[in-house]
């Protein structure tokens, strides 16, 4: 009998690596973060993109927030609690963007918004309001160690590709002080 538990156990562990492989695979080619119900990386490239396709039709400004927690820890296996953390705090970014607006997460430290139809200089305003949401729920979230910056981007023409702006998104929220924003424009 032990022997049957121990083959349902070694069958159990090689349907569970399967299953790792596949939500790796779907992260990779996907849009969607898959446990949070975000964009991912290459979702937050996407509505860049989108971004820029908008402003060559209508001229519009777009932009994007890149919100930085140095001290955000990813756990080696998924874990429920650290799911839930990272939905807190993408809601507590979503809450202080537009519906029109996504949201997405980047990397294990890095969330982002892209920001549509803008107008000059409202990517601060609305940088400054994430920073002040994102402060007041940060305070209260000992696993994100306290410390996270905002970095705004605001993209005045079609010449950058979705990569540029989002580098340069990170690039400005490493500048920026602990809790503060820093805006950049290209």
């Amino acid at each position: 009998m032990s022997e049957d538990v121990e083959q349902l156990r070694a069958r159990l562990a090689e349907v569970e690596a399967e299953l790792e492989r596949v939500r790796l695979t779907l992260d990779v080619i996907g849009t969607m973060d898959l446990d949070a119900a975000i964009l991912n990386r290459n979702g937050v490239l996407e509505a860049l993109d989108r971004g820029r396709r908008w402003m060559a039709r209508r001229g519009d400004i777009y932009g994007l927030l890149i919100v930085e927690f140095p001290g955000l820890q990813t756990p080696a296996t998924r874990d429920p609690e650290h799911i839930e953390l990272i939905k807190h705090l993408a809601a507590t970014i979503a809450a202080g963007v537009r519906e029109v607006d996504d949201v997405g997460r980047v990397d294990d430290q890095r969330f982002a918004a892209v920001l549509a139809d803008l107008t000059p200089g409202s990517v601060r305003v609305v940088a400054d309001r994430v920073r002040d949401l994102v402060g007041i729920v940060v305070r209260s979230l000992p696993e994100v160690g306290g410390v996270f910056r905002v970095g705004a981007v605001e993209v005045l023409n079609t010449t950058h590709t979705s990569g540029a702006v989002l580098d340069r998104g990170v690039e400005t929220a490493q500048r920026a002080a602990p809790g503060d924003v820093a805006v950049a424009r290209m």
